[in-house]
């Protein structure tokens, strides 16, 4: 195998003791760097340079998806997977949307842990579970960013700011986001991306 040095971001010293073990067994020639939070995350990428990112959704403070933007705009030609407890579909959904390489259930076996890390490093995506359902909306990353601000509540003009698009490209999103969603409202859309687990707000 490739040697690699791989940066794995998660809080549970039980589950990064047991990936460490993993990788020393079938995956000698990696190198593995650990940190707890985002903060110790972005610190550690000042220092190291990683071919991959293994981040924990559910971190402490700014979860995986605020750390996944957060290394994007530092290093946007690092690949990053994002790693959880919590398999369903609207998890999956929301990291390819968020622009994530790849999403890998912790309940995974270590082979297919492996299995889809070497694809990522390889330079393609791996995304485990089934595809999405018809039930099951494809977002784009543009769309996903709408769909976050909407949930908190801001109007069309302060997504227009956030974003730096224009009111107009607002509305379409938020259009196209109503006809995926089912919903011919904002409420109704939010607490339809709620029940697909699209955002967890």
């Amino acid at each position: 195998m490739t040697p690699a040095t791989i940066l794995l971001v998660d809080d549970h010293p039980l589950f990064s003791d047991g990936f460490g073990a993993m990788v020393r067994g079938l995956r000698p020639d990696w190198t593995l760097h650990a940190a707890g939070s985002a903060p110790q995350a972005l610190d550690a990428l000042t220092r190291l340079s990683p071919d991959l990112a293994i981040i924990d959704v559910g971190l402490p403070g700014d979860d995986g998806f605020s750390l996944l933007a957060a290394i994007a705009g530092l290093l946007p030609s690092l690949p990053s997977v994002l790693i959880s407890g919590r398999d369903d579909a609207g998890v999956r959904v929301r990291a390819r949307a968020s622009g994530a390489s790849g999403f890998i259930a912790k309940t995974a076996t270590p082979q297919a842990i492996l299995g889809m890390i070497d694809t990522v490093l390889g330079g393609g995506t791996a995304f485990s579970g089934c595809a999405p359902t018809a039930a099951m909306p494809v977002l784009s990353v543009r769309q996903a960013e709408v769909l976050d601000l909407l949930a908190e509540g801001h109007a069309n003009k302060e997504i227009r700011h956030r974003l730096a698009i224009a009111e107009r490209t607002v509305r379409a999103h938020l259009t196209e986001l109503f006809h995926l969603l089912g919903a011919s409202s904002r409420m109704q859309a939010v607490i339809r991306a709620r029940e697909l687990g699209l955002i967890e707000r």
